[in-house]
């Protein structure tokens, strides 16, 4: 990278941060462009250069969390059975959620975000293996494919995390996909 570039990336960061920090302290709605370009000590015209809305803010938290879940599966997923661990996996990603900013979860987990669905996220097919592994294994008996549990897998934790906006964060959501999981994975 020259020196122009990585001006770049870092005025970005610089950009993603402080969008993140002033989200977590005043919420995701009560924070403009010009709060963002304010804070950030740049133009708005500058922040336009990187970003088309604060919603495009939302987009690059997607990349971020496939690269987390990249770095996470790199460093191996805790368990001593397959089952265990894809619970830990999907408790990964129930603790991935939690520790953002709870408005920013709010506005990220709506039916307009189809981020979500998009085909062959990072996030979602490093699971795949491991759900494989408990099939040849026969620790899965189900006549669902991967894929399909997959899906069941993220559309349970997704519904949780919702009904976990809903009420505002006022209950323990990792202790409540815990046992959900336990549930569901026993299932399989």
């Amino acid at each position: 990278m020259n020196s122009r570039s990585i001006k770049a990336h870092n005025t970005k960061e610089k950009i993603y941060s402080t969008s993140i920090k002033l989200f977590r302290s005043k919420g995701f709605d009560n924070v403009t462009i010009q709060d963002i370009a304010k804070a950030a000590n740049i133009s708005v015209g500058l922040f336009y250069n990187y970003y088309k809305s604060k919603n495009d803010i939302l987009n690059q938290q997607f990349v971020i969390a496939d690269e987390i879940f990249g770095n996470f599966i790199k460093n191996g997923v805790q368990g001593d059975t397959m089952k265990e661990k894809i619970k830990n996996y999907m408790l990964f990603y129930i603790d991935f959620v939690e520790d953002n900013p709870y408005d920013f979860t709010k506005v990220l987990y709506n039916n307009n975000n189809t981020l979500f669905i998009k085909e062959g996220r990072a996030m979602q097919t490093l699971l795949d293996p491991y759900i494989e592994e408990a099939i040849k294994s026969g620790e899965i008996t189900t006549p669902m494919s991967v894929d399909e549990i997959n899906e069941y897998l993220y559309q349970a934790m997704r519904g949780l995390i919702f009904h976990w906006c809903l009420y505002d964060g006022s209950f323990n959501i990792h202790q409540r996909a815990e046992k959900y999981l336990d549930l569901m994975i026993k299932s399989l």
